[in-house]
């Protein structure tokens, strides 16, 4: 009851506001036009009073209404200049409208004359009219331009934001000191027992570091090369793990792009929460799906799992939301844990 009390009040309070904001440009401009003449009687005030009221509400809340429709089906961030082209002409267009049937039917109430009588005088009178609301509509959208200025500049510092989290959380795992402890342990054992392994291990090792160090002030990275650096992450970990990881990489397909490190974050969930045996091996699929990578993996959970930083797949969902494209989508059904990877095409990267 308390929440249905604010929402009341919050809407009679911008209803009042909105009807003196209507009240104050509508009559302080037939004051302008009429030469006071709107002052001589209460009953010619109360008529302007309606009269602009009704106009300047129907102007101001139809052409609201269609910015928030357009804003909806076209949002400023993808294709500016074209939501901006839509909204000046559509509001040109309802604006004209509005006027005529506000003037055709009520403009009796503050004149002698009815639009029959005088139908050029109407015409200019609607002309001024359509070139105060625009006037007015500008000012509008010079403010909500800055405002969507300001906003776009936030959201381009929380991506970059983002995308740091991201390469940290990807860095973390391999610059800690249980990861670091486990791979020189491998090395070690390697490095007399099978020199040859133990050279592959280093060149994935090499790998992993250097396309992390590499892709840091990057948005986006091709497909391809952000399988190759899963391909050689895979590697490195089936060293350590052996044949209780089985990772299959079917993607014929590899174009378009991703963000950057995000197929090794989702890659290093599967390992780091699930249990990976000789009798129960971890089983994960990379697939490709229309325009979306599919990282498939058996649920079979951890009973104790390392604590970490829990930004890892949020990230990557937030620095897709951020780049304006498709969200990433997580399944978890039928003993399976299936994540949705967006693809984004140059298309998309152009528009």
């Amino acid at each position: 009851m308390q929440k249905i009390a604010i929402s009341v009040r919050n809407f009679l309070l911008r209803t009042s506001r909105d009807v003196l904001i209507v009240l104050v440009i509508g009559l302080t401009i037939s004051m302008l036009f009429s030469w006071g003449s709107i002052l001589k009687s209460s009953d010619h005030f109360l008529k302007s009073a309606i009269y602009s009221l009704v106009i300047g509400s129907s102007l101001w809340k139809v052409n609201e209404l269609f910015s928030r429709i357009i804003a909806r089906f076209f949002p400023w961030h993808v294709r500016p200049k074209f939501t901006l082209f839509l909204d000046v002409v559509g509001t040109i267009l309802i604006s004209a409208l509005v006027i005529f049937l506000v003037n055709h039917y009520l403009y009796f109430l503050i004149s002698d004359h009815p639009i029959k009588e005088r139908p050029q005088y109407f015409f200019l009178v609607g002309i001024i009219q359509l070139f105060i609301s625009l006037v007015i509509t500008s000012i509008f959208y010079i403010s909500r331009f800055f405002t969507e200025w300001r906003k776009l500049l936030v959201s381009e510092e929380e991506l970059k934001r983002e995308a740091l989290a991201l390469q940290y959380e990807a860095l973390k795992s391999y610059v800690n000191p249980h990861f670091l402890f486990n791979s020189l342990s491998v090395l070690n054992s390697l490095v007399d027992a099978h020199p040859p392994k133990a050279k592959v291990f280093i060149s994935r090792f090499s790998d992993v570091y250097r396309y992390v160090l590499q892709q840091r002030d990057k948005d986006l990275v091709l497909l391809a090369e952000e399988l190759e650096f899963a391909e050689s992450y895979i590697q490195l970990i089936k060293i350590r793990q052996g044949d209780a990881l089985n990772v299959t990489i079917d993607v014929a397909d590899r174009a378009g792009w991703v963000v950057p490190v995000s197929l090794q974050i989702l890659l290093e969930n599967a390992f780091t929460h699930n249990e990976a045996s000789m009798e129960n091996p971890l089983q994960v699929t990379l697939t490709r799906e229309g325009n979306h990578l599919v990282v498939t993996n058996n649920f079979q959970p951890r009973k104790v799992v390392s604590n970490g930083s829990g930004i890892g797949l949020p990230t990557i969902a937030r620095s897709y939301e951020r780049l304006g494209h498709q969200k990433l989508e997580v399944i978890h059904q039928n003993g399976y844990f299936r994540v949705h990877l967006p693809i984004i095409s140059e298309a998309s990267i152009g528009s």
